[in-house]
């Protein structure tokens, strides 16, 4: 029996079907199983980091999450103040703005850069670098004036912002600038005192941590943790500042007048070492003189001149060589191993007592007591002096001077030291080795600060330097009387001060040039000084002056240094109050006792106040 066709037919189409949800269920299957796979993996994935996170880096992760919504802001200590030894302000720190930019937040740097290009004065190229950072945070200008900020304000720039800042201010300029240094833009010491008590003056940063979000705003009651800031100690300086400014405006009129590139000017306290005027012009290349940013009293070496001459001569009479009234035949020249020296102006052979070669500056005189003395003895007393070696200062950048042993000398080293050539020294050890000859022989320990001052007045004093005993006090008296002649009837006679007794001596030394040697005759450069001190019979003020380079009708000590001198000593006489001789003789008739400046006045009236409470009972 045959089959039907659609039978058939329909069978086959059964069949296909079959075949279809086979293969269908089978790529479910297949895709079922991948997808349980992706999901198993996936879970696994997690499971893992959620591991990582919570069990195996818990602390990295809480700390990043922490860091996105903490943020912590310094709270800047304020710099402590340079004042004067009255307590005037030399340098301070005062509050000016800054204009700081988030990067990310800056929409278009070009046109912001141009925006505030012409508000700052300031290069369009280099603000727009500093606007296409990568990062959150950059300075585009500092320390800005306040009506600067107020023109960037007014342009209401998205990512821009204007913070306050500390910037440390000097009140006068330039003046003192090479004592009290300079800072960085963030304050910090670079130089001169700034430098040596930077951590004194600078204080102790504290900070300021707020919860904030993404945007940069704090969450209201949101976490916060303050350390507040410890300020800078003031710094008290033994400066005087009227005193300064008035020394600084007459030795820019000084080298002027005497044509010179530069002068050194400077006050000590001679039973203190205080030091109360460090003044320093320099001639610029414009040829206008102004104070220098280098402390050069402490710095600057170069060769005395005759100003050693009292030093010599002080070794000659410790030693008991000489006496200021022995007498000795001194020609005009003299010739020592291979070099000759001479008097100026030059003359012939004459009786000179010690005195007299040191009214008149001879050198032949002095080389021929110092040849007497010898060099070991010679040595030995400049070195006591205080020549050759760092003064007590703790300034950066002293130099030592060059004082070379006697075991270097060559046949010429002692006539040439004894009259202060082929030795160096700075004004700061001739100042000092001034005031051993002022204080009765004894050299103080030369200072420049007085001590410091928190912000509740507690005063730390500083220890003073020890003091040396150079010379006994009847040389060192001896040795004024002699230097009195000097100024009254010798080469300093410019020194003088009107009603009161001077002593002084000045000096005019070669200088050497760079390339060695000090030229020929007529074509040599010098260096003039003069350096005294007043009253003679009880000195309070020591002033050393020193010209760099005068022009040649005015080289000599005695015309380009010694004016200085005077008008300088005429103004602080009267600064610090000491009485001339005519006060004094009224003062010591009416039985009264005054103090010598404001600041001794002080100290009198607080020993005269512990005095009435002791002898109370208080």
């Amino acid at each position: 029996m045959s089959r039907h066709p659609e039978s058939s037919d329909v069978g086959s189409r059964e069949t296909r079907q079959q075949s279809d949800l086979r293969v269908a269920a089978s790529g479910f299957r297949r895709r079922l199983l991948f997808a349980g796979t992706v999901l198993v993996l996936a879970a696994s994935f997690l499971g893992w980091r959620l591991a990582v996170v919570q069990i195996v880096e818990p602390d990295r992760y809480l700390a990043r999450g922490e860091a996105q919504r903490m943020h912590t802001e310094p709270l800047v200590a304020v710099r402590g103040a340079i004042v004067d030894r009255n307590g005037v302000d030399l340098a301070l720190s005062i509050r000016l703005p800054s204009v700081e930019a988030n990067p990310r937040n800056v929409e278009n740097p070009l046109v912001v850069a141009q925006q505030l290009a012409v508000a700052l004065d300031a290069d369009t190229t280099f603000l727009e670098s500093r606007l296409s950072g990568d990062g959150q945070f950059a300075w585009l200008d500092r320390h800005i004036h306040p009506a600067t900020a107020l023109n960037v304000a007014a342009l209401n720039l998205r990512g821009i912002r204007i913070t306050q800042e500390r910037a440390r201010v000097r009140p006068g300029g330039r003046s003192a600038l090479g004592v009290l240094g300079r800072t960085d833009v963030d304050s910090m010491g670079i130089s001169g005192l700034e430098k040596v008590y930077n951590g004194l003056l600078s204080g102790i940063d504290g900070y300021k941590i707020i919860e904030r979000d993404l945007q940069g705003a704090s969450f209201p009651g949101g976490e916060r943790s303050v350390e507040l800031p410890t300020n800078g100690r003031d710094l008290i300086l033994t400066l005087d500042r009227p005193l300064q400014f008035e020394a600084e405006r007459l030795l820019a009129e000084g080298v002027e007048e005497a044509g010179g590139e530069s002068g050194i000017l400077i006050a000590m306290d001679p039973k203190t070492g205080q030091v109360l005027v460090s003044a320093t012009a320099v001639r610029g290349d414009d040829g206008e003189i102004r104070q220098s940013g280098e402390h050069r009293a402490a710095t600057w070496t170069y060769e005395p001149g005759s100003i050693i001459k009292p030093l010599t001569i002080a070794g000659v009479l410790d030693a008991s060589v000489g006496s200021p009234g022995t007498v000795r035949e001194v020609a005009g020249r003299i010739k020592v191993h291979d070099g000759e020296f001479e008097d100026a102006p030059l003359h012939d052979p004459i009786e000179l007592s010690i005195a007299d070669i040191l009214r008149r500056s001879s050198n032949v005189g002095t080389i021929m007591w110092a040849t007497d003395l010898g060099p070991e003895a010679l040595y030995a007393k400049l070195c006591d002096f205080g020549l050759g070696r760092l003064s007590a200062l703790d300034f950066p950048g002293e130099s030592s001077g060059h004082l070379p042993e006697p075991s270097k000398w060559s046949g010429t080293s002692l006539p040439t030291i004894a009259i202060g050539q082929g030795v160096s020294v700075t004004p700061i050890q001739m100042a000092t080795a001034y005031a051993a000859l002022a204080n009765g022989g004894v050299r103080p320990a030369p200072s420049l600060v007085v001590g410091t001052s928190d912000n509740g007045g507690m005063l730390q004093l500083q220890r003073p330097g020890r003091s040396t005993t150079v010379i006994s006090s009847t040389v060192a008296a001896e040795i004024v009387a002699m230097m009195e002649g000097v100024v009254e009837s010798g080469t300093g006679t410019r020194a003088a001060v009107p009603g009161y007794r001077v002593a002084g001596k000045t000096g005019t030394a070669w200088k050497a040039r760079p390339e060695g040697g000090y030229g020929s005759k007529g074509d040599r450069d010098y260096v003039a000084s003069f350096a005294g001190f007043l009253p003679a019979d009880d000195p309070q003020l020591v002033v050393l002056v020193v010209v760099d380079e005068p022009s040649l009708d005015k080289y000599s000590g005695g015309r380009a240094a010694a004016p200085i001198f005077s008008t300088f000593s005429q103004f602080a006489v009267r600064r610090l109050r000491i009485p001339s001789e005519t006060d004094r003789v009224s003062l010591e008739e009416d039985g009264r006792v005054r103090a010598r400046t404001p600041t001794h006045q002080r100290l009198l009236d607080e020993v005269m106040l512990e005095t009435a409470a002791s002898s109370t009972g208080g």
